[in-house]
């Protein structure tokens, strides 16, 4: 079968394509130092070693975990990452997150609206000129051009001949990339990289891929220094789903929520639908930035209240991007690293001191029932309880002992490379890390409501929000242990004696 020349062109382009795509160089990996061993630590002894004896919440954790490393070996494979603050686009998947980051650069660089499958995690950085690099699953840098990046996420190979037949049918390729890397001097800041996320989805939708997985989603979003949560307009709200969502990332990340897609509604609508969303965040317990209005086609909007709402809502994000820009980049990988070891170690600490209660209480019951000559027979089955608290505690030092071993290689590890590749790796103490431990008490209370089956009450919630209101919890026990509960227990006695209950 012959091909006219055209044809034949793009069967040999999408050819050049495709193996560039999928090679594997092995004389040049892209990377400056070699991750085997950290990552051998991370795949298989860390999993290894802490699932034998690990809290409940160990899979999300060791998630959370994994995710950083991999951004770490994205500012290893890509230096230019290296001093900027990333700044995460998150939310429901098509929520408008590359239509805004093409509308803030100015031109469609980014593909919208593609399938959840073809989604690759894409940064986008300053550079002097248009450069496009991936990271394959072969773990080889793949160098593209700018348009590449819509074949890949469209698909490409789809070729016709001079009368119209189809040669060939178009292929996606995005799952064979891992990571996108985008340079453009159209991207305004300096000291900002924008990561735009595929998105998060449930299992059970019809938009879920591997890549739009929600673990993964919170992974990338939990390695953020800011993020920007997408929430379109038509939904009217902010959706139960995102707020579940939402609050399974760490606090402190800072959060400015954007309502897309807001031309399709009119002025009093729109700030309607603003004021449900803060209303709902702040009854919820969910710390945020502000909320702003966005949309991507300002061009076609024509009331003139609408456009000025916008435009003032265009600048509100423009002005907190700016703020972004100015800070000082400063690395969040160690202590990112280090929650899983504090939060494993406070639990064996729990657990023993738990075990040791238990123990107490049966050498207490052993040594008064030996007193009334209790026969032996009848002690037996306390005694081998007691036995086993004993051997709990011994395994729970055991564990506690391999853990700490375990964090000294792979700090001692992992600070070798970042001083080799020019990042920041101080290992923070653990009093650094006492903020994951400070709860909003708005959540705590919520959660209690929702389990007792109380109805939900704004003026109960604005009540308790004076109440915390710029309260600085100062704790100078250790983090963990019993201590630590005594005092905060005895701080909400203060806070709440007196306090008469109001029914309905």
């Amino acid at each position: 079968m012959g091909y006219d020349e055209e044809a034949y062109g793009q069967l040999t382009e999408n050819f050049e394509l495709l193996c560039n795509i999928i090679g594997q160089n092995q004389r040049e990996k892209g990377l400056k130092a070699d991750l085997s061993r950290l990552g051998g630590m991370i795949h298989r002894q860390i999993p290894d070693t802490l699932k034998r004896n690990a809290p409940e919440d160990f899979y999300e954790l060791y998630t959370d975990f994994r995710a950083e490393y991999e951004k770490f070996r994205d500012f290893i494979l890509y230096d230019r990452l290296i001093g900027r603050n990333i700044v995460a686009l998150g939310g429901g998947f098509s929520s408008g997150k590359s239509s805004f980051l093409n509308a803030l650069m100015g031109r469609n660089v980014l593909p919208a609206d593609i399938d959840p499958s073809t989604s690759v995690p894409t940064y986008i950085v300053k550079g002097e000129k248009h450069e496009v690099t991936g990271i394959n699953v072969f773990d080889t840098k793949v160098q593209m051009k700018p348009r590449d990046l819509r074949k890949i996420a469209h698909g490409f190979g789809e070729v016709e001949d001079e009368d119209g037949e189809r040669i060939s049918e178009a292929v996606t390729l995005g799952h064979i990339l891992v990571n996108l890397f985008f340079s453009t001097p159209l991207h305004a800041y300096d000291n900002i990289a924008f990561l735009d996320t595929p998105g998060y989805s449930k299992p059970d939708s019809g938009e879920y891929s591997a890549r739009t997985d929600a673990r993964i989603a919170r992974g990338q979003l939990n390695g953020a220094d800011y993020i920007l949560w997408f929430v379109q307009a038509d939904a009217g709200t902010i959706t139960e789903e995102d707020i579940k969502f939402i609050k399974t990332l760490r606090e402190e990340i800072p959060k400015f929520i954007i309502v897309s897609k807001a031309d399709k509604k009119n002025p009093e609508d729109l700030r309607a639908i603003m004021e449900k969303i803060r209303y709902t965040l702040h009854i919820k317990g969910v710390q945020f930035v502000d909320i702003a209005a966005f949309t991507n086609r300002p061009e076609q909007v024509e009331d003139p209240e609408l456009c000025r709402l916008l435009e003032t809502d265009g600048e509100k994000i423009k002005g907190q991007l700016i703020q972004w820009d100015n800070q000082t980049y400063k690395s969040g990988f160690a202590a990112n690293f280090k929650r899983i070891f504090v939060r494993c170690k406070r639990f064996y600490e729990n657990e023993m001191e738990e075990e040791s209660r238990k123990l107490s209480r049966l050498n207490t019951s052993l040594t008064g029932l030996a007193a009334e000559d209790i026969p032996g027979e009848l002690l037996e089955p306390l005694q081998i309880l007691a036995q086993e608290a004993r051997q709990r505690i011994s395994g729970l030092k055991d564990m506690r002992g391999e853990l700490k071993k375990l964090q000294d290689e792979f700090f001692t590890e992992i600070k070798f490379i970042a001083d080799m590749v020019g990042i920041a790796m101080p290992e923070p103490s653990e009093i650094d890390l006492l903020q994951d431990r400070i709860r909003n008490p708005l959540q705590i209370l919520e959660t209690y409501r929702k389990e007792a089956g109380i109805a939900a009450d704004g003026a109960g919630a604005a009540m308790l929000q004076d109440i915390f209101g710029g309260i600085q919890p100062v704790i100078q026990q250790s983090a963990g242990g019993s201590e630590y509960r005594q005092i905060l227990g005895e701080m909400m006695w203060d806070i709440f004696k007196g306090i008469q209950p109001v029914t309905q």
